[in-house]
């Protein structure tokens, strides 16, 4: 008698639990997913630069979500401010590679922005992205302002369509489907296209002194011969 007792109040158990599990899964707040991305830099000649992105995601967070935002290091180039804008709550500082925010409930977009400190031979810029999945058909436009007087010259990262921007400055834009870590922009006032061209004419002009010289040496050698 007591097996037969027991046995129901077990199923009974089994069943509440089944039925609880799935509640408490639909409480776990659903992942953010980034559906595109409009970052802004400003590029300055004394390496002090300003970044400022914002972000939108797919659903609006149902409850507070902690957000990490992810800063790769690189040597020469570092992140030496770090603020949140509209859409995003407690933002600490930088530790390693990441620092940690918050999602208020109900948040699709939010706007973080940053100071970068470059030394005088460095062109990279870290940017501190969001540590979620980037959807496929996202939207990621960059621009960057180059220093008044200054022309792209040699690498950049990504690919960068080149237009006149404010007074001096020169302009880079770029829209694709995945987020940097890192952008590359290589300025100054003379490519190395132009320095290359200069010394191969100054190397065919030198070839052709040489040359000339020779021809003349040689006419006058057989001019002097008896």
């Amino acid at each position: 008698m007591r097996t037969r007792i027991l046995a129901p109040g077990l199923l009974a158990g089994v069943a509440l639990l089944g039925l609880a599990t799935p509640a408490a899964a639909q409480t776990e707040p659903a992942p953010p997913q980034l559906v595109s991305a409009d970052i802004t830099i400003t590029l300055s000649a004394d390496g002090d630069d300003v970044v400022r992105g914002t972000y939108r995601l797919a659903e609006p967070a149902d409850a507070p979500t902690p957000l990490e935002l992810l800063v790769v290091p690189r040597t020469g180039a570092e992140v030496t401010e770090l603020t949140a804008g509209d859409g995003l709550t407690d933002l600490g500082p930088v530790e390693g590679i990441r620092a940690g925010a918050t999602l208020p409930s109900g948040t699709t977009e939010y706007t973080v922005e940053q100071r970068v400190q470059r030394s005088a031979d460095e062109y990279g810029i870290p940017l501190a992205i969001p540590d979620v999945a980037t959807g496929r058909g996202a939207d990621v436009r960059i621009t960057v302002a180059l220093p008044e007087g200054q022309r792209l010259v040699g690498d950049a990262m990504p690919a960068f369509d080149v237009r006149a921007g404010d007074g001096d400055r020169v302009e880079l834009s770029h829209t694709g489907r995945s987020l940097p870590s890192v952008i590359v922009a290589e300025y100054g006032t003379t490519s190395r296209a132009s320095l290359g061209t200069v010394s191969s004419y100054t190397g065919l002009v030198l070839i052709t002194l040489v040359i000339a010289g020779w021809l003349f040496h040689s006419i006058r050698k057989e001019r002097v011969r008896p």
